[in-house]
């Protein structure tokens, strides 16, 4: 479960949360003027979030390295068909 706490409750009563945290896997988002500001969370599942960050990465890389490598001359040309393509069919169809 997910708890909210103003910055001045967490600052005073930092050992508690921590302990919730580290102990009880609470997450608790710290806010400042009822906006939030960080989140505390246990280890394990920032370690789980970054490991699949860094996954999702290779991912794209991946992809990347398969993609054609176009010209960016060449694909603003395209670009620029497309754009004069759907504005003149814009103008023949009357919207």
């Amino acid at each position: 479960m997910i708890q909210r706490v103003g910055a001045r409750q967490a600052r005073s009563n930092f050992a508690d949360l921590l302990g919730r945290v580290g102990y009880g896997g609470e997450i608790v988002i710290v806010e400042r003027s009822g906006k939030p500001l960080v989140a505390v969370m246990p280890i394990e599942l920032f370690e789980q979030l970054m490991a699949e960050r860094e996954e999702r990465f290779r991912v794209i890389d991946r992809i990347r390295a398969q993609a054609p490598q176009v010209d960016e001359a060449e694909m603003q040309r395209d670009i620029d068909e497309a754009i004069r393509a759907t504005q003149s069919s814009s103008v023949t169809s009357g919207t």
